[in-house]
């Protein structure tokens, strides 16, 4: 038997391994040949806990874009492979998550929502996984973070659009019920600044602790103020029993405005759905009517079965499209260099492009390209914060459909945040 001599094997075995490393960022094996090896994207989200409904809205869309990506020849021939870890809407639950995907030695990430990017956010970076967190958290407003994106708009344009549509409708007087969260306080904070700013009083506001058995003190003292409107931003826990106090007070029978937690049905069913019908708005990010929904609303049938989309899905689609996109205009799923082909892709100037498979085409014809989503331009800032217009939205009686009952555009909204 021939003997090796060990240095040489370790040094060919390095070189070795530099080679298919090398190989594997740019889509090609050693011999040339097409690379074909899924691209694993990592989810993030809350699958459990008291939002777990805010993960499955991600997830859906998510699983939306993958189908359209993979039926449409991949990421530079190879499929996206989805692998998710359960954040259980806490920060510090999702440390451990997030340390249990990197393990897939994911190429991006989708995630983590409002509820834990603070917990997660520095490792993101610190790892050089290129991340599109969803959720509205004003914290993020003007981050600085070279590897983490947001394609949902920030709350603090969602907490305009409440305080215009109370305004609009002419209810100058308001109580606030918010739970104890940093999310709802920074949501509470900004509803009175741009409310109070555009002509409304807040009469009082009850800090509520979560999951108590009761809010019947709290409800006592706001109502004694007979306000026009009640600003909330509860889980839908908290809320049944807050609204089951406010009933046996009679005092459900006042305009109720959330955020998009009140888009859901799980709040129209703590509400009540009669009375959520009547009383009950929420905040949707208002989706386009062009090409692009049209195409995200083909893929989610595809995979959901069904065209009406949950709430925000749209977003997490958009992401995983971007992505995408990015990788295909860098020529390689190198972390540390499509990151800085995101913008190149998504912000003008360029050739709009609405659907996975021209805005590729484009790209392999050498054309730059301005991707517009689903969710709308997807144009990132300097902080990586992209925005939109918002809708109220109120369901009907049995909570099948919801309706639009007034369209906040971007322009109304810059005007009320500008005082």
């Amino acid at each position: 038997m021939q003997m090796i001599n060990r240095g040489t094997a370790s040094v060919a075995l390095a070189a070795l391994i530099l080679a298919v490393l090398g190989a594997a960022c740019n889509g090609s094996t050693s011999s040339g040949t097409t690379n074909t090896s899924p691209i694993v994207m990592a989810e993030l989200f809350p699958i459990s806990g008291r939002e777990a409904f805010v993960g499955q809205w991600f997830q859906h869309g998510a699983a939306a874009a993958v189908h359209d990506i993979n039926n449409n020849g991949g990421v530079m021939g190879r499929p996206l492979n989805e692998t998710l870890a359960d954040t259980g809407g806490d920060p510090v639950d999702a440390v451990t998550a997030f340390h249990k995907l990197l393990l897939q030695n994911p190429t991006f990430m989708v995630g983590p929502s409002s509820l834990e990017i603070q917990g997660v956010v520095k490792l993101i970076d610190s790892a050089q996984l290129v991340d599109f967190m969803e959720g509205g958290t004003s914290q993020m407003d003007h981050m600085q973070y070279k590897y983490v994106f947001r394609t949902s708009a920030s709350d603090t344009t969602l907490t305009a659009a409440m305080a215009y549509y109370a305004i609009q409708k002419g209810y100058k007087k308001a109580v606030m019920f918010f739970e104890t969260t940093s999310d709802a306080a920074d949501e509470r904070d900004h509803v009175t600044k741009f409310y109070t700013a555009n002509g409304g009083q807040i009469l009082d506001t009850e800090n509520l602790a979560l999951h108590q058995s009761s809010y019947q003190t709290e409800v006592a003292k706001a109502f004694a103020f007979n306000p026009d409107v009640v600003f909330v931003k509860t889980d839908p826990q908290t809320g049944s029993t807050l609204f089951a106090n406010m009933r046996a007070q009679g005092h459900l029978n006042v305009p109720l405005v959330s955020d998009d937690t009140g888009s859901t049905v799980d709040y129209a069913k703590a509400v009540g759905l009669d009375a959520a019908s009547k009383y009950l708005v929420g905040v949707s990010g208002s989706p386009p009517s062009g090409p692009a929904w049209g195409h995200y609303l083909a893929d989610y049938n595809a995979v959901w079965n069904t065209d009406k989309p949950l709430p925000l899905s749209e977003n997490t689609y958009d992401a995983v499209v971007i992505a995408a996109l990015a990788m295909t205009e860098a020529k390689t799923t190198d972390g540390k260099v499509w990151v800085d082909h995101i913008l190149k892709v998504s912000n003008p100037p360029g050739t709009k492009c609405y659907i996975y498979a021209d805005c590729v085409k484009l790209l392999n014809a050498g054309t730059k390209i301005n991707f517009e989503g689903a969710s709308g331009p997807d144009d990132f800032d300097q902080y990586h914060n992209t925005f939109g217009d918002w809708d109220i939205t109120q369901f009907n009686a049995d909570a099948s459909s919801s309706t639009v009952v007034l369209h906040v555009p971007a322009d109304a909204i810059a005007k009320y945040m500008a005082g």
